[in-house]
């Protein structure tokens, strides 16, 4: 009986043995090498993220890709040698998701819709995008190495902030101010460096300071067609005021030609990403049919007052 069992132990080595050789052989068949990026925020960021995804994209489309997840300086990664596209972002966004990441080309930015807000119509809008950072690499050749490969790259913010402020008339009779804005791109494909359109049109904020609407807005960049000129490419302005009395006032402003403009910066220069709209329009609310409205007033200085009574629908498409 104790032959049987020695017998049987030393058939269990030999299959660990020759087990080890085969992995070692798979190892060898498929070597990794080292890379080690260094990401340069110099001018990017005062503020560092939390920490970035990588993306290596075999450009075969064959090999499994490289998928890892390093600190905001960078760090080092094991790659097997081949061609790769790559994407790199930051991952501590709010707003800011990540869909199609199966591919280079489809791998894209986008923001939800404004669920939770308890305002009727705001639900067809999009959250404007809170700050995104991306690095994009067509071609990066890795060869089978035992020396490091050294890689410095510099993230680009990719969000542009836009403030406005305009005059606007009879802000007592007004409870409450929802903008949006159409047009822009609330979606970004990281691998093609370029903004899309979106679902739905961008929401954000107004408010009341000094006889002023004041509010500022969040996009992933301006569309092509807007730089182009095309029919298609208008960009609007629009701000729904909510009166004390409930009903609604509604104002569309044309700022397509702000917004080309304010991408022409000088020759060789990023155009800035926190702009100033200068808008000119002169707005009037007009008074209601009931000032009082049962409410508590116009605002001052914030947007609030909506009420539990009566359900306000926006007008959105």
């Amino acid at each position: 009986m104790q032959d049987v069992r020695y017998i049987f132990l030393a058939f269990l080595f030999a299959l660990l043995v020759l087990g080890g050789c085969t992995r070692r052989d798979v190892l060898d068949d498929y070597p990794v090498s080292g890379v080690e990026i260094s990401l340069d925020w110099d001018g990017v960021a005062d503020q560092l993220p939390e920490g970035v995804r990588i993306i290596f994209y075999p450009k075969d489309g064959k090999s499994e890709k490289v998928d890892t997840y390093l600190s905001a300086r960078g760090g080092k990664v094991k790659v097997p040698p081949g061609r790769y596209s790559v994407v790199v972002y930051n991952y501590d966004t709010e707003t800011v998701q990540i869909r199609n990441e199966g591919a280079y080309e489809t791998i894209e930015a986008f923001t939800g819709y404004c669920n939770g807000l308890g305002i009727a119509g705001t639900e067809k809008l999009v959250w404007g995008p809170d700050p995104l950072y991306v690095v994009n690499v067509e071609e990066l050749q890795i060869k089978k190495s035992d020396e490091t490969l050294f890689l410095i790259w510099k993230p680009k913010l990719v969000v542009k902030t836009y403030t406005f402020k305009v005059k606007a008339e009879g802000l007592q009779y007004v409870s409450a101010i929802v903008g949006s804005v159409e047009g822009m791109a609330s979606c970004y494909c990281l691998g093609r460096g370029c903004g899309m359109k979106g679902e739905a049109p961008i929401y954000f904020e107004g408010v009341v300071r000094d006889e002023m609407v004041v509010g500022s807005f969040t996009t992933l960049g301006i569309l092509g067609n807007t730089v182009t000129g095309a029919n298609d490419g208008l960009v609007k302005l629009i701000l729904a005021f909510v009166k004390t009395d409930q009903s609604l006032h509604k104002v569309e402003v044309n700022i397509t030609d702000v917004i080309t403009n304010s991408e022409s910066g000088g020759e060789g220069e990023e155009p800035s990403k926190e702009i100033e709209l200068p808008l000119e329009e002169d707005i009037k609310v007009e008074k209601p049919d009931n000032p009082s409205g049962g409410g508590d007033g116009g605002i001052g200085g914030e947007v609030g007052g909506w009420g539990d009574e009566e359900e306000v629908v926006l007008p959105v498409k």
